[in-house]
């Protein structure tokens, strides 16, 4: 892998759906330390289960887009919404746009789990008749296909399923086809809504989610690296950057929000759901040696740590290596948004460079002790950022993929 990207990539807008609401605006919760995590009940099927999600409580508003868009699934939605967003913070012309790259993990779930409910169940009615839209809808690349159809792009359109790591895989190969001169502007992002019965108890049965008492309305969730962390929490949303080549973004004045330095991807072949820390450990490595940064020249790492005990404990391993005698900050945003999946890795991008652009780390919430073995600075309050201007954002996937991404403030 060579040491610094051939062409310099920039990141010039970016747009988001979270629990907080629709629009990047309301992430800003996340650095005051409020979490959109709460008590869900999925009252969809007999015996509701009453579980610890990161929902967004609205949907879609009506008029904002067309009857293509209005009609798709939930998670096709806030694709679209999130794409506008940045676009339009961008200023791009879609029709000079050279990639769309997007990543989800499972795309239309909600509108599976309908067509399993008409069919098993006789929902609505008692035909057991599916819709016919419900391939084009479910598909994984509905997003990305419905993104490119409402912006009328004719460039490459393509989705990555990889899991936790999809989104930031999109966004790494982007930053490497902008850098090798393919393209000069692409849109990339993620998105996941998996907030729905089948999905949540396949997640149960693998052991993966905390656990709620609904018996104890003083129960709590206790989140990435509490000592006490039982699992991870589902959330939903999605998360787009506009990235371009930085020559491409001064020639027509745009607003630079961040320089994209980095990107590596570890596969780890040894178990498909057990993480291990040495491939973490040399993919966040890489993506450093890409960039040509040090560790102790990082000032902020967003963790991939979802709350389930293997997990935080292979990146602890992995972050006490590389960053125990540095004055770096390190925190996991999903306290505060819930696992994102898919989207996980754009949602954490943006607010890695909303750290570098607000020189402010985001706390680690839903914490009540610090696992022991955390040797690195992994604070519970907003802290301000060492000052190199220089962060690092992992997403470490079931399957084995590991990525790390690196980012620079713009001076």
């Amino acid at each position: 892998m060579s040491t610094t990207l051939s062409r310099p990539v920039v990141v010039t807008g970016w747009g988001a759906v979270s629990a907080y609401g629709w629009g990047v605006q309301y992430l800003a919760q996340v650095f005051a330390g409020k979490t959109a995590i709460s008590r869900h009940r999925l009252s969809e099927l007999p015996g509701a289960t009453d579980l610890w999600a990161a929902k967004l409580p609205h949907g879609l508003q009506e008029g904002q887009f067309d009857r293509r868009v209005e009609d798709a699934d939930r998670v096709t939605q806030m694709s679209v919404f999130s794409a506008h967003q940045a676009i339009q913070m961008a200023g791009v012309d879609p029709l000079g746009v050279g990639m769309l790259a997007w990543g989800t993990g499972y795309g239309g779930a909600a509108t599976l789990d309908d067509a399993y409910q008409r069919l098993y169940l006789g929902k609505q009615d008692l035909s057991g008749r599916v819709s016919p839209l419900t391939v084009p809808k479910a598909m994984s690349h509905a997003s990305a296909a419905t993104i490119a159809a409402w912006a009328k792009l004719s460039c490459p359109v393509m989705t990555y399923s990889n899991a936790c790591a999809s989104s930031a895989v999109a966004i790494g190969e982007a930053m490497l086809a902008i850098a090798q001169g393919r393209c000069e502007v692409a849109i990339v992002g993620g998105s996941e809504a998996l907030i729905v019965p089948a999905v949540v108890k396949a997640w149960e049965s693998l052991g993966a989610l905390a656990k709620l008492n609904s018996n104890d309305p003083k129960a709590v969730w206790l989140g990435p690296f509490d000592q006490s962390r039982e699992g991870l929490v589902l959330g939903e949303g999605a998360a787009c950057l506009v990235l371009e080549s930085e020559s491409h973004a001064l020639a027509r004045g745009a607003q630079i929000l961040a320089h994209c330095m980095g990107y590596a991807q570890v596969n780890d072949p040894d178990c498909v759901t057990h993480p291990h820390a040495e491939p973490q450990l040399r993919s966040m490595y890489a993506a450093l040696q890409q960039a040509g940064v040090k560790t102790d020249q990082v000032s902020y790492v967003n963790a991939h740590a979802t709350g389930t005990k293997a997990g935080d404990t292979s990146e602890i391993e992995a972050l006490n290596a590389l960053f125990h005698t540095t004055q770096t900050l390190v925190s996991s945003t999903k306290g505060a948004t819930g696992h994102l999946m898919g989207a996980a890795g754009a949602m954490e991008a943006i607010l890695s460079i909303n750290a570098l652009r607000l020189k402010k780390c985001p706390p680690n919430v839903a914490v009540r002790k610090l696992d022991s073995q955390i040797h690195f600075k992994a604070p519970l309050q907003a802290t301000a950022l060492p000052p190199q201007g220089i962060c690092l954002s992992n997403s470490f996937a079931f399957g084995g993929t590991n990525v790390s991404l690196v980012f620079k403030a713009h001076e």
